[in-house]
């Protein structure tokens, strides 16, 4: 859960920095519309004693005018597009630390379902029709049902009977979630 819960927070930051309304593709893409303006990202590093070591990659593209500061599979922004003014970047970093703060404090207490319903209501796409590519390059379709407690996208599907079934897609085995128009 810990990669859409590092994208949810910069989703938060930007909101409460700019009031622009900004949207969670989960995983890991924050959209401005329909166009990405920040990715997150995680390196795991795992240590002799057993534990592991987590890096957050935080990247949002507040000033470009290039095509993509970012490699992601969509069209992109930055903020000075959207808002049409620069914003200060160390108030934007410290209100996405305080959204991080603020999400790890409810992971600590075990707050693992209202955490998931939090970053559920960033996702512009439930309850409709997606195609997932995974890491793997499969792609797969069906109705985007919800996220469970762990964060894995619950996706319905329907057999060649037309039986319904769900299944639970990690975060980290999936590259992007686009709903089918």
């Amino acid at each position: 859960m810990l990669l859409p819960f590092t994208a949810a927070c910069i989703s938060e930051g930007i909101r409460r920095d700019t009031g622009i309304v900004s949207w969670l593709s989960w995983p890991d893409v924050v959209t401005i519309g329909s166009m990405a303006v920040a990715k997150a990202s995680l390196l795991l590093a795992s240590r002799p004693d057993g534990q592991t070591r987590v890096a957050m990659g935080i990247l949002v593209d507040c000033f470009s005018r290039c095509p993509s500061a970012f490699p992601v599979d969509m069209p992109t922004t930055s903020i000075l597009e959207s808002l049409g003014v620069e914003i200060d970047i160390d108030l934007l970093r410290d209100k996405i630390l305080h959204a991080l703060n603020w999400y790890y404090a409810e992971w600590e207490r075990g707050m693992h379902l209202r955490l998931v319903k939090r970053i559920q209501s960033t996702i512009a796409w439930f309850g409709r029709d997606v195609e997932v590519k995974t890491s793997s390059g499969q792609i797969i379709r069906g109705i985007a049902k919800g996220l469970d407690e762990f964060g894995s996208l619950e996706l319905e599907q329907r057999d060649r009977v037309g039986r319904r079934r769900t299944r639970a897609l990690s975060p980290l085995s999936v590259e992007v979630v686009n709903a089918v128009k």
